[in-house]
């Protein structure tokens, strides 16, 4: 077969934009979840301008192999994943990454939250104001019944606009609070989305009388939200990929202290399970490359189902090994 013959669909950030409901973040990150036997790697390269990581994966149930690649060169950071057909190696899809890696990030931990709150009403609080905080949200509000949103952001006119955003995008009763055990302590759920990369701020006290906690930011093993008490004081712990209980600085300090990660439970036997209630559940997230997958392979099908992308020529030709 020749690269003229093969056609690959494209997919740029307005695209991702107009396609990336919550419904669809969902549908794609329980599958996710459930996947079974997924094969996995990454590379990182640094160099004195500019960094680069690529993050593979094979998802053989889905009959897809893949992966994200995103560089960042000062503040500026670009995202794509690549999509082939394990079973023919056929290409399917280019999918700009930007907002696939909040998206799924955002629906795996609702996918987590809803597993173990339910219908019920919910009071949530949010710790952060910018785009993954915001996402996070966005899913929470779309997989559980959130009776009110209480936000904290260190910056009071980030936290004043993220919960004015809420009251108008999302027709919540959400409020600016000025501290941030007021959007942590005794809520039914709390989603912790900072970029707080060196100091760990939230304790085991602000936490108290917490029935859900997501922890997203900290996904390198020199960053920090939580201190390590944080996870001693869980009754649970779910983990969206064994990845995390070493790359995650939440983990990291919680293992110095004693915390084991042979007990943390994996998402997809947990969602597998019946939901009990351990006390507080806490879910430490720092995404998996099979997320991204999955969700580019939904987008996929919601383009082709809208006719929307641009199916354009492969560029790359075959070659048949002897």
């Amino acid at each position: 077969m020749s690269a003229a013959t093969e056609t690959v669909l494209l997919l740029d950030g307005g695209d991702v934009d107009a396609l990336a409901s919550v419904e669809l973040g969902l549908r794609a990150a329980e599958e996710a979840a459930r996947a079974g036997a997924v094969v996995t790697g990454r590379v990182q390269v640094n160099g004195p301008k500019a960094w680069t990581r690529i993050l593979v994966g094979v998802v053989s149930s889905l009959d897809v192999i893949g992966y994200k690649q995103f560089h960042r060169v000062g503040d500026h950071v670009r995202y794509h994943v690549h999509l082939f057909r394990e079973s023919t190696g056929e290409p399917i899809a280019i999918v700009d990454g930007r907002r696939i890696t909040s998206l799924r990030t955002s629906s795996t931990a609702a996918v987590a939250a809803r597993h173990r709150l339910g219908d019920r009403p919910v009071r949530l609080g949010v710790v952060g104001s910018g785009e993954e905080a915001w996402e996070g949200l966005r899913a929470l509000a779309g997989a559980l019944n959130v009776a009110s949103v209480d936000v904290f952001s260190p910056t009071e006119a980030n936290r004043r606009r993220f919960a004015e955003r809420a009251r108008a995008e999302l027709g919540l009763d959400a409020t600016a609070v000025g501290t941030s055990p007021e959007a942590t302590r005794d809520h039914d759920a709390v989603y912790v989305a900072t970029s707080s990369h060196h100091t760990p701020f939230l304790t085991a006290e602000q936490v108290g009388g917490v029935g859900w906690l997501g922890l997203i930011g900290s996904t390198m093993p020199v960053h920090r939200e939580a201190k390590g008490e944080v996870f001693l004081a869980a009754g649970e712990v779910v983990i969206d990929t064994p990845d995390a209980a070493h790359e995650s600085g939440d983990c990291v300090e919680a293992k110095e202290l004693g915390w084991d990660p042979a007990g943390a439970v994996l998402l997809g036997a947990y969602l597998d399970a019946s939901p009990g209630d351990p006390g507080m559940s806490l879910f430490k997230s720092i995404g998996s490359v099979e997320q991204d997958l999955v969700l580019a392979l939904h987008l996929v099908h919601a383009a082709r189902e809208r006719r929307s992308g641009r199916e354009i020529p492969s560029v790359a030709s075959l070659r048949v090994m002897r």
